[in-house]
């Protein structure tokens, strides 16, 4: 025997070892790390020292059911949230070059343009300067925006585009990592989350226990705000008088700056809109007002809405939950109730501590997405960089506890950099998975069968080394699948039977040429050389031509094309392998090592 035939031999016996080794551990399977956590980290069954035993192919969310999501992401009101920090920011790096600012702030959300003030109109053009210098990469100066009776002392800049397109990005791609860490931490198995178009985000959770919890987890913004109570203005107070049906002014007195006593003014009422639809353009640009929800005084078992008076970001410092370290769930003694535990870096606890010592004896409202969990007064500066977060006393314990753990789950996490919405919404019973891989199954079988039954019938002893080619070819298929940890789903199992039929294929050429050989009265040896050889270009002709389709499909395709796509290029691969090198081998070793004569075909 020739030398290349040794090595035929050693490549094949290297790839079955190898495809074994990986199909090995998506045959036996995984198990829960933690028995007691159904939706907890999988382990594989095998001893350590197994070969890729963490390496398997898992099922698509249409074999096993799940969830599947498309989020958009609100890019523009990333573009605004980052307008009113870069007009805090603004203020403050102009005061410390020296320069006295009246004011800084948003004009309008939809023109996203900054007004900065200054003291002293002697100021204005070096004020101008110092901006465009330091924020060149950021922002210009819009002349037109001003009215002419402002022009003497105030400026007004705004981003430049590709400045907001950097934004939006940046915000669709933060929000897929902090959404990816929510993922993570609730323990979705083989999880999907990747970006598509501009601004929306595809989530596929297969496996998925709890879809409306996990919805919750995802769709919660989580954006965390630490706000001093304006309290000594009577805004609130003058609107004694002008309230309409459903709404009521209460009063709260308390100690507050130098022994000095604040009266609290706030409105409160049922309807959150009522209050809404009432304060709408009467709170001017340097407040604003935030809701807080508490149970009703009037109606037992129910909850009303109570308005706090805050400064507007541009006019006072707050803080944001950026800095938090960790969010753990607590107890509290005294009343039996689940809070959550914060705790914050060094930068963090710095800033915390410096705005604790600045109001001592005001009240700072503790802000997440929007709503005041709470607003106690500041009795001491408070160091350490800790704070807590009460819930709704209303909810039982079990269902308290339930809202601390996904509340500390979403603050470690991260918020998201701009609110999301869910566009479209599907959930996939694991009834229906089961039956889809019960349908698969049938098809690949009922699709084998008649393939091998034809193939045996046909061809006699060389369609049962055709069948062993196409077994084969299988095999190959799921280890190299394994190999990728793809996840196989249905147009994956369509793929995968329409290349066996194309396997078919190059071994009915190959049968074919053979035949042609031997009735030019070739013996076998002699016949098997020439139909190999006359069928190979043909085959990768034919074969090439698929593959070059497949990789345009995986190129521009997207969800199910892609995974069709994928299938049906390994299959491809492999199916020219097998018939090729895997039959020619079995045909080599016939007729030259054990010397068979005639080959029955």
């Amino acid at each position: 025997m020739s030398k290349g035939w040794y090595w035929r031999l050693f490549l094949v016996l290297s790839s079955i070892v190898l495809a074994v080794i990986y199909l090995v551990p998506t045959i036996v399977g995984v198990e829960p790390k933690d028995p007691n956590k159904p939706n907890g980290q999988l382990v594989s069954k095998l001893p350590d020292w197994w070969p890729a035993r963490e390496k398997r192919v898992s099922l698509g969310l249409d074999l096993q059911g799940g969830m599947y999501l498309i989020l958009s992401v609100d890019t523009d009101k990333a573009v605004v949230d980052r307008a009113e920090r870069l007009a805090v920011a603004i203020r403050e790096h102009l005061e410390d070059e020296g320069i006295d600012i009246a004011s800084a702030v948003l004009m309008d959300e939809e023109s996203r343009n900054i007004a900065i003030q200054v003291e002293s109109p002697e100021d204005l053009q070096a004020a101008e300067e110092e901006v465009t210098d330091y924020y060149r990469s950021q922002v210009v100066i819009v002349s037109a925006a001003l009215p002419a009776d402002q022009a003497d002392d105030t400026f007004v800049v705004n981003f430049k585009p590709e400045y907001v397109d950097h934004i939006k990005e940046y915000a669709v791609n933060q929000a897929i990592t902090t959404l990816r860490n929510r993922i993570d931490e609730f323990n979705v198995r083989e999880p999907e989350i990747i970006k598509q178009g501009e601004n929306n985000i595809l989530i596929q959770l297969p496996g998925l226990k709890d879809p409306e919890r996990a919805l919750k987890l995802i769709g919660r913004t989580a954006q965390l705000e630490f706000r001093i109570v304006d309290d000594e203005s009577d805004i609130i107070k003058k609107m004694k008088g002008t309230l309409p049906k459903g709404i009521r002014m209460e009063r709260h007195t308390y100690r507050g700056p130098k022994n000095k006593l604040l009266s609290e003014y706030y409105l409160v009422s049922e309807d959150k809109g009522l209050l809404e639809k009432f304060l709408k353009g009467k709170i001017p640009r340097t407040h604003e007002i935030a809701f807080g929800q508490r149970p009703s005084e009037k109606t037992p078992g129910k909850s009303e809405w109570k308005t706090y008076l805050l400064k507007s970001r541009t006019e006072t410092t707050y803080m944001t939950g950026d800095t938090l370290t960790d969010a753990v769930v607590r107890l509290d003694p005294q009343k039996n109730e689940p809070y959550v535990s914060l705790t914050f870096d060094a930068q963090g606890a710095g800033e915390f501590e410096r705005i604790t010592g600045a109001n001592v004896k005001r009240r700072m409202a503790i802000v997440l997405d929007g709503v005041v969990n709470s607003a106690p007064v500041i009795q001491t500066k408070i160091g350490g960089g800790r704070a807590q977060i009460t819930l709704n006393a209303l909810k039982s314990y079990n269902a308290l506890l339930q809202e601390a753990k996904d509340l500390a789950l979403v603050l470690r996490s991260g918020a998201l950099p701009a609110p999301v919405s869910i566009e479209q919404n599907r959930t996939v019973g694991p009834s229906l998975g089961k039956e889809s891989i019960q349908k698969g199954k049938i098809s690949l079988i009922v699709g084998g069968l008649l393939v091998v039954l034809f193939m045996i019938i046909y061809y006699k002893f060389t369609g049962i080394i055709d069948v062993i080619a196409l077994s084969l070819n299988v095999v190959f298929i799921f280890a190299v699948l394994a190999g990728f940890e793809a996840t196989l789903t249905l147009p994956g199992l369509a793929g995968i039977v329409l290349t066996i039929g194309m396997a078919v294929d190059a071994n009915v050429i190959i049968n074919e040429r053979i035949r042609e050989e031997i009735r030019a009265g070739k013996t076998s040896r002699t016949a098997i050389d020439g139909g190999y050889g006359k069928a190979l270009w043909t085959i990768l002709d034919a074969n090439i031509t698929t593959i070059i389709a497949g990789v345009v499909l995986l190129q521009y395709g997207s969800g199910p094309i892609r995974g069709f796509a994928v299938t049906l290029i390994i299959g491809i691969v492999s199916s020219m392998f097998t018939a090729i090198i895997c039959t020619r081998l079995i045909m080599d070793l016939l007729t030259i090592k054990f010397r068979i004569s005639r080959i029955s075909i």
